[in-house]
C-alpha cells in the first residue's frame, strides 16, 4: 500500500485465500497479499471501534481451541506448516471441508513467527466476522479488497471480503 519493499520492514504480514477445487480435489490460491505493519496499523486505524470490540469479543469466544492448538503444536514441536495449516484455528474445522479459507502470518525478520501464526480462518468464521461488522468497516475491507485483487470480478466473486484476522 505505502509502496515500500517489503525486504525495508522487519516485520509484515502475509494472508493467502484459498477456495476447494472440489475437481481435483485441491485447494487452489484464490489471491494472497503482504502489508507491512506500518500499513497494516493504518488499517486497523480505519476499523470502527463497534467492529474492532466485535471482533475482539468473537477471538475471545473461540480463542480456547486456538491457544489448545498453540500449546500442543508447540509441545510437540511440529514446525511443518502443514501442521499449522491443516483446520481452522478457531472453529477447529478442518480445512479439507471448507469452501473457502485464508492463512495469515506474521513474517519477522524474514521468517515466519511460530509463536501466534500462522492462523487458519475458515469459511464458518470468515461469515462470523462479516456478522458483527458495522457497514463502515465492510466498506474499508471492500475497498481493500478492490486494491489487492484489481477490481478482478472474478477475484470478487469467489471470495469473501479479507478476514480482518491480522490486521
Amino acid at each position: 500500500m505505502c509502496g515500500e519493499p517489503l525486504h525495508n520492514s522487519s516485520r509484515y504480514f502475509i494472508e493467502k485465500v484459498f477456495k476447494q477445487n472440489r475437481v481435483l480435489n485441491i485447494s487452489e490460491i484464490v489471491y494472497e497479499y503482504a502489508i507491512c505493519e506500518s500499513c497494516a496499523n493504518s488499517m486497523s486505524n480505519e476499523i470502527s471501534n463497534d467492529s474492532k470490540a466485535a471482533i475482539t469479543q468473537l477471538y475471545e469466544t473461540h480463542s480456547e481451541n486456538l491457544l489448545r492448538k498453540l500449546d500442543y503444536l508447540h509441545r510437540t514441536e511440529k514446525y511443518s506448516i502443514n501442521s499449522w495449516v491443516d483446520r481452522c484455528s478457531m472453529t477447529g474445522k478442518q480445512v479439507r471441508l471448507c469452501n473457502e479459507y485464508a492463512v495469515n502470518g506474521i513474517i519477522e525478520n524474514g521468517g515466519l513467527v511460530y509463536e501466534h501464526t500462522p492462523i487458519v480462518i475458515s469459511d464458518d468464521f470468515v461469515q462470523k466476522i462479516q456478522d458483527v461488522l458495522s457497514e463502515e468497516t465492510k466498506e474499508t475491507f471492500d475497498d481493500f479488497k478492490k486494491q489487492i485483487t484489481d477490481g478482478d470480478p472474478s477475484v470478487e466473486d469467489l471470495v469473501f471480503s479479507p478476514t480482518p484476522g491480522l490486521i
